[in-house]
């Protein structure tokens, strides 16, 4: 970003630029999911979990540093779902969720997450055995992940599954459903 300020001088006008420092910093989401899915004939089926407080969601977790990010979500998915399969080594998008702190009573804090796609081979028995796993149709699954939570939370949730919906019937980035609005940038003229 380049900004201009001018500035008059004995009525002369000089240009000064600035040049605005931006250091980006890698994309580090608080933890990662595994978007668990299987081909029926013609319809795709994600596997859900239950959380502690009863609501749905896909299996996620907090990253190790022993192992990639990718790997983390496909430890998630083994240890709540039971899900062993395919994993995409990067993930295809993130979302926006609410994480408890310290239980009951206390604040919640707003979590990035990272989404990657997990095609399911075969399940085991979760690890987890409270987590209910539970395949579900894209709709049925959208409608499942927006109970209990605001409307900001749900949109990210429903997004993710039209995203990967649209990844897995091999549309092209260009064809699937766009939410470009999520992330905008400000520009100084």
């Amino acid at each position: 970003m380049i900004l201009l300020f001018f500035c008059t001088v004995d009525r002369e006008v000089s240009v000064i630029k600035l040049l605005a420092k931006t250091t980006r910093r890698p994309f580090q989401p608080a933890q990662v999911a595994a978007i668990c899915y299987r081909r029926r004939r013609v319809s795709i089926e994600f596997l859900l979990v239950n959380t502690s407080a009863g609501k749905w969601t896909f299996p996620k977790g907090r990253l190790d540093p022993r192992l990639s990010a990718s790997e983390a979500a496909a430890r998630e998915a083994l240890e709540e779902a039971g899900a062993i399969g395919r994993i995409e080594s990067s993930h295809f998008d993130s979302y926006l969720d609410t994480k408890r702190t310290f239980g009951d009573g206390y604040p919640s804090c707003e979590i990035q997450i990272a989404a990657y796609l997990l095609e399911v081979g075969s399940l085991a028995a979760p690890e987890e055995a409270d987590r209910n796993p539970t395949w579900f149709s894209p709709e049925e699954a959208k409608k499942r992940l927006s109970e209990g939570r605001l409307p900001k939370y749900s949109n990210h949730l429903a997004r993710i599954i039209d995203r990967a919906s649209g990844m897995v019937a091999g549309q092209k980035p260009g064809h699937q459903i766009a939410y470009q609005g999520q992330r905008r940038s400000a520009m100084v003229r």
